[in-house]
């Protein structure tokens, strides 16, 4: 499910490689109902948000994946290993990160315990 919304933003990631730079997006993680429930696309020129949430679900810090020879700052995915309360496990999320729009998702049988901050390293 996607709304948009606003509120505190908990965990923030923007693209490397606008590291020290201004940077138009950032992706992170907030709360609506207490506990960490959506994943948050904030746009800082216009002003708005984007988010993606599933009730039951509390999702990790996203991390932005460029797409290869991405053009738009905002051209990759979204990974973000997301608990869900309901069955009581885990799973990968993919989001495309322009849209939020789920890509994919790979369901682990058990729950996987969330990091402290959430990092990608090429191969």
């Amino acid at each position: 499910m996607r709304r948009r919304g606003g509120g505190d933003d908990e965990s923030t990631t923007a693209r490397m490689r606008c590291s020290e730079r201004a940077y138009r997006y950032v992706w992170g993680v907030d709360a609506a109902a207490g506990w960490i429930d959506w994943i948050v696309k904030a746009d800082l020129e216009a002003h708005t948000t984007d988010t993606w949430l599933e009730d039951g679900c509390s999702p990790g810090e996203p991390v932005f994946v460029a797409e290869p020879d991405a053009q738009g700052v905002d051209e990759g995915a979204l990974l973000s290993v997301v608990f869900d309360s309901r069955r009581e496990t885990s799973f990968l999320l993919v989001l495309d990160a322009r849209s939020l729009d789920e890509l994919a998702r790979a369901e682990a049988p058990h729950h996987i315990p969330y990091g402290f901050h959430a990092q990608f390293a090429r191969a």
